[in-house]
Order: C-alpha cells, then structure tokens, then sequence
C-alpha cells in the first residue's frame, strides 16, 4: 500500500510539473493603443477612422467671412493661415495655425505665443488622417483658439476640459474652444477658394514689372541684392518684380532690402517664372533688410517664431510661363531658409528649410520647422526713405526698369552713402576706420513699440532659438525648447536631422502612453511571473524525479 502512494505521489510532481510549465509557455501581453510614437518618443499620434456622429453639444463653426470681414490682399482668406492647402503633412515643427482639407499631422502645430498680438488663433481641418494629441496651443487670459472640424469628424465634447476628435484625445483645446460644420455646410469651401487663387495668381504674372531680373544680372554672385529703394511704385502702391528660374537656384543668398518694417507699407510681389520645370527647387537663402522710413537704422530680420505680422509685405507667386494657364503644378521644394509668403495654387510645397509666411498650395509637407507671418492688406502708405542708398552687390539700372523719381525720399539730394555687406554672410556691416576690418550689425528682431522690459523678453526669447550652422535653420523654436540631440550641426549639405516634434509635445493623456522600441521597456504582462512559474516547475520536476529513484533503490 505505502509502495503505491510512493509511486501516485511521484507521478503526481512529474504531472504538476509538466502543467505548470505548458501553462507558462505562452506569456499574456497586455493590450496595446492604437498609437504610434516616433523614435524620440516626442509626439504621440493617433489614426482612427472617422464615424460621423451629429453632436449638438458642439457649437457650429459658421463661416471664415465672418470672422475676417476685411481681408484685403491678394492671398485673401488664405493670408489669415499658416499653411492653406488641400492636404498637408506636418513631420516637424509647425508654429502656426492651418486651413486644411486632409491633415496629416505627425506633429504639433499652433501659433506660440510670443508678442501677444493674436488674440483667437484659427484653425480649420476638415478631414483627419493623423493628428498629434498635442496640437493648438492651450489658452491664456489673452489667448484662445477657434478649431473648426468637418463635418464627418466624431467630435466629443463631454469632457468639457479635453476635447476628443475620432478617439483621439487633443490635449490643448477645450469644450469652448470646438466648433464643427453643420448642416452641409462648410467653414472654407477649398474648391472655391482655390479657383479664386488660381486666378490671382495667373492675373499676377500679367502685371506689368518694375524690373526683370536673371541671374547674370547681379554684378557680385556672392552678394545678389534687389534694392527697393531704386523702383517707383505703381499706382495701387506696388512693387512687381520678375524673375527667371536660375535666380533662385543659385545657391548663394539672395538679400531684399528696403521693406518696410511698418503696418502700412509698399507690398512687393515677385514673381518667379519656373518656365516649364516639374521640379524646382529653391536653393538661394532669402534675407529681409528693413529701412523704417525714419533713419537708416537697416535691420536684418532672422527666421523666427513671433505674433508681429505688420512686416511682412511680401509675396511670392510662383508660375510656369509655359502652361495654357500660366500655373505652375510640378513640385517645389525649399531647402534654404525662405522669408515672405509663398502662393503656390496647383503645386506641392515640400519646406526642406525655416520658411516665414503664408504657404498656400494644393499640397504642403512640412520637413523643416516653419512659422506663421501673415501677408499684410494693401495699404496706400508707400514705404518711405530717408535719402539714397547704395549697396554693393545691387542691380545695376537694367533696361526698361521703373526708376524711382525720389517722391517717397525724404532727402533725394543728399549724397549717396554706400554700404557694405559682408560677402560671407550677407549682412550689412558698418564701416570703421580705414585699414580696420568692419565688424557686422548684430541683427535685430524687428518689433512694434516695446517697454525696456519687453525688449528683454525678446532678447531672451530670440536667445533660445536654435540654430542649426551657417544658415541658422531653426531647429525647435522658442517656447518649445530644444533637443540636443537633434539639434547638430548639418549646414554642409542642409540635410535636416531626423526631427519629429518636440519632447514637451508629448501628450498628457495617460491612456495614450506607449512605447516605440523594445529597449528600456517595461516587461508586458506575464513576463515576470512566467519566470517564476518555469523554476518552480523544474523544481517540482526534479523532487518528483529524486523520489522515485530513492524508491527504486529501497525495492532492490
């Protein structure tokens, strides 16, 4: 009897045994979200499929003529918007608000802030294939936004702190703050708007020119610069310049100056003849050099994050002389920094580089940090100067150019004073003592009227920007921080690191934490106790194997 409890005993173990281990064989992994982050674990992106679903909770968008009345430029509504475009995919960095019809949005957008001169930042996505969690900018006293989605967007406002958007959580953007369309209605109707801009800017390229410009033109390849002050305006106070396509493939910078840094002002368009090329590609650094009209304080603005849009007076409209239409719809590509609002109407816009102003194009992709600088109405103010300058690197007088006849110079009978810009960097620079080597203006942020204290905070905050070598791409901007990672220097060929957003992007929803890598993760669910239960198997194995040869050798 004690023989056969010996061996039921034994056989028990060897059994137990063999059940733990098969039942430990296959670990349970905990549920995953539907995310995906990116390699630096900076923005965390949501993609759902969008399931209408009427809420009366959310308050009906209206339309964007309601809340710009008095649009009065030829980008019209688009100049309110960072980027106007039928899609756009953001992969870095986007300091400022969208009207779009598809978004791809990998990362945060929204207009930081900075100045305080927007009061309700306005955003307009009408359909949604990825949104970060962190997009828009969170409210202040002073500050609040107006999001509006279409109308086939599930919008959840129950949370009245945390708005939900097809199950995805936006972190920044309250109940108040939601609108959608209603009723078929549409807060921008793209396909009217875009046959509106389309006309603009064929009826651009038919305006007569102040100058036209090619390349051979400038007499110094290393210092290309187009002086305002030489050209008389036109009677709806303009400047309109032409250019041929090898102007902005030059790969040195190209310097406007004598904008005006003021609300009123000369707005400037240029426009750029692709002439027949599906592909065109910017390779010349746009520089801005201001004259206020007062004194020859010259101020060279930086690309930069900012909420002061009175200084941007000027447009480029790029066209393709070439087509029945006289559009261009090949693909543009940015790859050094760019100032001044781009019209683009039937092109894909791909910003390899910081670019400052308006995008307007059927398609945008963002791969370098960009920052909203609105285009300004017309005004009938003409940028004033107060006597002659030359520059070295100027357009000399080219055959059937309007000269400027000295109505807009304070003191047109003064002697000229030539300036000087550094050959390197493009900037002016003041003239010391013979025999000396000049040193170069430290450039300055253009502002409106600042307190002693204001001017610090923009000192600071221009401080903080990144840049990235010798043709200071921004990298994060401002307020977001840096990353040091991803901010070293690339500047021999312009290729971009590999930047996704930024770290304080991440979203602050706790449902929505994953991990995008194995390495340093946290073990799932079962791991831990599934090596526990393995040795406690092979133990029980092992005494169950000892019994029975113990027995064994007690029967012999």
């Amino acid at each position: 009897m004690l023989k056969k409890k010996s061996k039921e005993w034994a056989l028990s173990c060897v059994v137990l045994s063999a059940a733990v281990l098969v039942g430990i064989s296959t670990p349970v992994h905990a549920d995953t979200a539907a995310t995906n982050s990116n390699s630096l674990d900076s923005v965390t992106t949501t993609t759902q499929s969008a399931t209408k679903s009427a809420n009366d909770d959310v308050q009906d968008g209206g339309n964007v003529e309601q809340d710009f009345p008095d649009v009065n430029n030829e980008l019209g509504y688009a100049s309110k918007f960072h980027i106007f475009a039928n899609e756009a995919t953001l992969n870095s960095h986007t300091n400022g608000n969208v009207a779009v019809g598809t978004l791809n949005g990998n990362v945060n957008f929204g207009t930081n802030i900075h100045e305080g001169h927007v009061s309700t930042d306005v955003s307009y996505v009408q359909n949604i294939n990825s949104m970060a969690n962190s997009s828009f900018v969170n409210q202040t006293d002073d500050r609040m936004n107006k999001v509006i989605f279409g109308e086939n967007n599930d919008v959840d406002v129950s949370n009245a702190n945390r708005t939900k958007v097809n199950n995805i959580d936006v972190d920044h953007l309250t109940k108040d703050e939601t609108h959608q369309d209603k009723n078929g209605n549409k807060y921008i109707d793209f396909d009217q708007q875009f046959k509106t801009l389309e006309n603009k800017s064929a009826e651009l390229t038919t305006k007569t020119p102040q100058v036209s410009v090619s390349n051979s033109d400038f007499p110094d390849q290393n210092q290309r610069v187009i002086n305002l002050e030489d050209y008389e305006v036109t009677a709806d106070n303009k400047i309109v310049i032409d250019l041929d396509p090898d102007v902005l493939t030059s790969n040195t910078p190209l310097t406007i100056y004598g904008l005006s840094q003021d609300a009123g002002g000369t707005n400037v368009i240029i426009n750029v003849d692709t002439k027949g090329q599906d592909h065109y590609v910017v390779n010349s650094q746009i520089k801005l050099i201001y004259n206020n009209g007062k004194t020859n304080d010259n101020v060279e603005r930086p690309n930069q994050e900012t909420e002061y849009f009175d200084d941007n007076h000027l447009l480029w409209n790029f066209y393709d002389s070439t087509a029945a239409d006289k559009l261009f719809d090949g693909k543009l590509d940015i790859d050094r920094p760019f100032q001044g609002s781009v019209l683009a109407p039937k092109a894909e816009v791909t910003a390899n580089a910081n670019l400052d102003g308006n995008i307007v194009a059927d398609k945008v992709v963002v791969n370098a940090e960009t920052h909203r600088w609105d285009y300004q109405d017309d005004s009938d103010t003409e940028t004033e100067y107060e006597k002659p300058i030359t520059i070295p690197g100027e357009l000399p007088d080219l055959p059937g150019e309007e000269n400027n006849n000295g109505g807009n110079i304070e003191n047109p009978n003064e002697e000229e004073e030539e300036e000087d810009i550094d050959p390197d960097t493009g900037e002016l620079v003041e003239g010391g003592n013979e025999g000396e080597d000049p040193e170069p203006e430290t450039p300055t942020t253009p502002t409106d009227p600042q307190t002693p204290e204001d001017k610090d905070k923009t000192t600071t905050d221009e401080s903080s920007d990144s840049k990235d070598g010798d043709d200071n791409l921004i990298i994060h901007g401002g307020s977001e921080g840096t990353d040091p990672e991803s901010s070293q220097s690339s500047s021999d060929d312009n290729l971009l690191p590999t930047i996704v957003g930024e770290e304080s992007s991440t979203s602050q929803t706790p449902t929505s934490a994953s991990t995008s890598n194995n390495s340093g993760s946290l073990p799932q669910t079962g791991e831990t106790t599934g090596i526990v239960g393995t040795i406690l198997g092979l133990i029980m194995l092992a005494l169950g194997t000892l019994l029975k040869v113990t027995h064994l050798k007690k029967e012999n």
